[in-house]
């Protein structure tokens, strides 16, 4: 999947962005149904042992995926799943940055819409483009620098500021009520007009650029 493979984030994947598919061989190979995991993970280690793959990172089958063992205070951070866990890296080299205990902690400590941090789990994009978000520990990054509370707030402050001369404010739109004026909002964009209205986005810029006529939702 494109969303995928742009998302460089596993190094398999930056050397197929790389280098493409061509010299590519596939083998899938089907083991019994009954194998037990010690089976599996032994033919691993012959594949490793024998093929000498450079894309593996961890030459032990079933191992953890880097190279020196986990400090004691990243396991207790990793512990804390109380809600669904959510890992921020630098884009640029992938390096881990933050560590979110769940996505209401991740709403009220940077302000990002929830929409917006569902895209960029689900599609890949960059926030602030900058900062990607996983569910997942990307086990290809090789690199941690854990930021304080404090300093990772500073530094989506810093980014924020930099997209704003980057990706100027959308145009405000004034919605006005048909038949009472009090009513009338301005919103600073169509996705906080889509958002309070509840409505389809693609349907309010129709009418926003004259496809559709009269008013929408007849009010």
């Amino acid at each position: 999947m494109p969303s995928i493979l742009n998302s460089k984030a596993r190094r398999v994947l930056r050397y197929l962005n790389k280098y493409g598919f061509n010299n590519i061989k596939l083998t899938i190979y089907i083991m019994n149904e009954n194998s037990s995991l010690k089976q599996v993970v032994e033919l691993e280690q012959h594949f490793i042992d024998t093929l000498n793959p450079n894309l593996n990172v961890d030459l032990i089958a079933s191992g953890s995926g880097y190279h020196q063992p986990m400090s004691q205070e990243m396991r207790e951070k990793l512990r804390k799943l109380k809600g669904t866990t959510i890992y921020m890296y630098n884009a640029e080299d992938f390096t881990l940055l933050y560590i979110f205990e769940s996505k209401q902690q991740v709403y009220s400590l940077i302000n990002i819409h929830h929409v917006t941090l569902s895209d960029c789990l689900n599609l890949s994009n960059l926030y602030l483009d900058t900062f990607f978000f996983s569910l997942e520990i990307i086990q290809e990054s090789l690199e941690t620098n854990l930021l304080s509370l404090d300093q990772m707030k500073k530094f989506i402050l810093e980014k924020r500021e930099v997209c704003k001369v980057k990706h100027p404010a959308a145009k405000p739109i004034m919605g006005e009520f048909k038949d009472d004026a009090k009513k009338n909002i301005e919103f600073d964009s169509l996705n906080s007009l889509a958002a309070h209205l509840k409505g389809d986005r693609q349907v309010i810029r129709k009418y926003l650029t004259g496809e559709k006529s009269s008013y929408y939702r007849g009010k």
